[in-house]
């Protein structure tokens, strides 16, 4: 029993030959008599992973997930395979910013890219109301009114034409 509760998962090492490791000394307790729901079995392996499946703990607990040993072998190399793809994908938390910077720097903003593309194409909208004529259908820049006003008296600024 205490070599089953002080078993931790070295990171970086294949998950199924840790949880096969596991499964072989609860397999060896119950031959010597102890009984363990299965419930607990899985919570013991979960809690002998390391930080890296933190994740994949939270989504089984939320979730209120139920499986065996042999589901749990498998989820748990589909998760593993998902953790080595993308290890960035893990939620970040971040300490809270105070209003000076500490130490007399500088804080640097974070330039962050654009995640997506704006739309191309699709349905039009309609322009809305002229706020020179009152009419819909255009702005008050096409404004046919409006650009013949301006045509008229070229030294006339913008703003003083407006209404």
């Amino acid at each position: 029993m205490r070599t089953l509760m002080n078993t931790k998962m070295v990171e970086g090492t294949p998950v199924r030959d840790h949880v096969l490791k596991m499964i072989g000394l609860l397999n060896e307790l119950e031959v010597l008599g102890a009984e363990i729901d299965n419930d607990s079995q899985v919570e013991m392996i979960l809690q002998s992973l390391p930080d890296s499946f933190q994740q994949f703990c939270l989504n089984y607990n939320m979730n209120k997930m139920s499986l065996s040993l042999a589901q749990l072998l498998n989820e748990l190399q589909a998760a593993e395979t998902l953790v080595k793809k993308a290890p960035s994908m893990a939620l970040n938390v971040e300490k809270g910013s105070t209003s000076k910077p500490q130490g007399g720097q500088k804080k640097k903003k974070a330039h962050k890219a654009k995640a997506f593309a704006p739309p191309t194409g699709g349905v039009k909208k309609s322009k809305g109301k002229c706020f020179h004529c009152k009419m819909p259908g255009h702005w008050k820049a096409h404004c046919p009114d409006f650009l013949a006003k301006k045509k008229n008296n070229p030294g006339v600024s913008r703003n003083a034409q407006a209404d």
